[in-house]
């Protein structure tokens, strides 16, 4: 007699969407490597804010609604609801202006759904790297880490932090 598991899901918090489907970004591909280092079968991509942009300073001249707010905050709530694991990937570079000041507060509003509900959150050389950029930061040519393929160098900068210890990677928002 076999039993059948149910399939652990990662959640990976983007900052916006892109302008194509999400399984044609690169993003996407490369968050498919994440799944086995943190024992998960599934993936469900959300964002910080869903507004689609085609690039950040695009987002960033943007004008966001109350609206936007609470319909972004309603998808990250239902994509945390069906997670086990949760990854940030929504960037190391701040956000200045109106934008940057409405990410952070979105920022800590995610943390505050965290708490209680998971112990850690995953992340990629202790920032919120973008999985758009991950291939260039484990990159055999930066000699930044060893290992013979992406998904063996990725899977030795893709760490678990606790949850109480969030606030280094958000103040890279806003």
């Amino acid at each position: 007699m076999s039993v059948e598991l149910p399939t652990r899901t990662l959640c990976a918090v983007l900052l916006n969407p892109a302008l194509k489907a999400t399984a044609q970004t690169t993003s996407f591909r490369n968050l498919s490597a994440a799944l086995p280092v943190t024992s998960c079968g599934g993936l469900t991509i959300t964002n910080l804010l869903d507004v689609p942009t085609k690039d950040k300073p695009q987002l960033l001249e943007t004008s966001i609604t109350a609206h936007d707010l609470e319909r972004s905050r309603h998808l990250l709530a239902a994509a945390l609801g069906d997670a086990q694991e949760v990854l940030f990937g929504w960037g190391c570079s701040a956000s200045p202006g109106p934008t940057g000041r409405l990410l952070r507060q979105q920022a800590d509003w995610l943390m505050a759904q965290l708490a209680g509900r998971f112990t850690r959150f995953w992340q990629v050389a202790g920032g919120p790297r973008h999985p758009s950029r991950w291939r260039q930061f484990v990159g055999p040519e930066k000699g930044r880490v060893e290992g013979s393929s992406y998904e063996d160098r990725l899977a030795k900068v893709l760490a678990e932090h606790p949850v109480g210890d969030a606030d280094a990677g958000l103040t890279l928002v806003g």
